[in-house]
This record gives structure tokens, C-alpha cells and sequence, in this order.
């Protein structure tokens, strides 16, 4: 799939929006691109699914490549809210059972999924995808590996971008696996408690 450079969904002057449409195009959307995948997602499928005209589509998104963001960018509606201040394990455990829960449990978990395997062959696509829509999910473990960082409970030379996705492979691996009698049954709080012995301040 070819799209152009990740951009806002284009704006136009006037009279406003009824969200109401916006919501129900973006939503059809969504379902098009978990059924049929990007290649064969188009503009009159999902006029079609939304039960409007394909000029409503196009006055709210002027190209399809808009239309692909404007719905990559609805996997962000429930994004979890930051953690609780506190221990720096318990943050990490939360936010760790969300990603799991989210890529494993809902149909937009596994669109995301789908979104990044169908990056892989199309940078634009990976460009969209990981600048609108994980950047934010990245930033949350960021928060809080900074903050721990702060307060003294990590070590002050991590390199967060090479620590996330260290905590973060695992709740795939975990997911892809689960239905799977055989394979380890690890928690999230092993996995958390065995990285983080490397990630404690030296002591004395």
C-alpha cells in the first residue's frame, strides 16, 4: 500500500462537523481495514458500511490515505490514563497488564497488530503508525521509566528507548502463546521483577 507522509486528516472552513458522522466513517473504517486489510481498503467500502455518500467521506477526508489515519488514529480512544504515583514496579506492572491486555483481548489490539506487520512493507505506513498512533502508547512507559529514573529507584544511565521494548516484547510473546497449553505460564510480574534486577541502582 502506497499512503502519503503521516499528516492530521485535512480541516475545512465552514459550517462545523457533525461528529457524529466523523465518528460513525472512522468507525466503518475500522472494521474495513480488520476485515480486508490495507490493500483492499477503499473509500466506497466504507461509505458503504458507514450508510453515507462517498462525497460525505470526502469532505470530512479528502484522500484515502487520510481516511486510513483518521481511523489508525481511533486505536487511541481507550488508550489507559498514565498509572498512579507510586512504587516504580507497580507502575511498570500496570501499564505492562494494559499492553498485554489491549494486543491480546480486543479486535483493536490485533488491528494494531495488523497495522505493524502491514507497516513492515510500506515505510509510509510504518511512518503513520508509529508517529500518531504507538508514539502515544510509548510515551506512557517512557513517564514512567523517567520518573523512576527521578525518583532514584533506576539506574540514572538507562536508555529508555532501548529498555521499552525490552518490557514490551514480552507481553507479545505471552499474548501470541496463551491459547497454548503447553507453553510457560509466566506473569507479567515475573517478567517485571526478573528485568528489573538489572535495571536497580549499583549499590555500595
Amino acid at each position: 500500500m502506497t499512503t502519503a507522509p503521516a499528516r492530521e486528516p485535512a480541516q475545512r472552513k465552514g459550517r462545523p462537523r457533525d461528529e457524529r458522522i466523523d465518528t460513525e466513517i472512522t468507525s466503518a473504517a475500522l472494521e474495513e481495514l480488520s476485515e480486508g486489510g490495507f490493500e483492499r481498503f477503499t473509500v466506497e467500502a466504507v461509505a458503504a458500511r458507514a450508510g453515507v455518500a462517498k462525497t460525505t467521506v470526502y469532505r470530512r477526508f479528502p484522500t484515502r490515505e487520510d481516511l486510513v489515519l483518521g481511523a489508525l488514529l481511533r486505536l487511541n480512544d481507550d488508550l489507559p490514563a498514565p498509572p498512579p504515583p507510586g512504587p516504580v514496579r507497580e507502575r511498570l506492572i500496570a501499564v505492562l497488564q494494559a499492553v498485554r491486555s489491549r494486543a491480546t483481548n480486543s479486535s483493536r489490539g490485533r488491528l494494531l497488530m495488523q497495522s505493524v506487520g502491514e507497516g513492515l512493507h510500506s515505510p509510509e505506513l510504518a511512518e503513520m503508525v508509529h508517529a500518531r498512533v504507538l508514539a502515544p502508547r510509548r510515551q506512557v512507559l517512557r513517564d514512567v521509566i523517567a520518573d523512576g529514573i527521578a525518583s532514584g529507584e533506576l539506574r540514572s544511565d538507562l536508555d529508555p528507548d532501548a529498555l521499552i521494548p525490552v518490557l514490551v516484547g514480552p507481553m507479545f510473546y505471552l499474548g501470541a502463546w496463551k491459547c497454548v497449553a503447553s507453553a510457560p505460564k509466566v506473569s507479567v510480574e515475573a517478567i517485571v521483577d526478573t528485568v528489573l534486577v538489572g535495571l536497580l541502582p549499583l549499590r555500595p
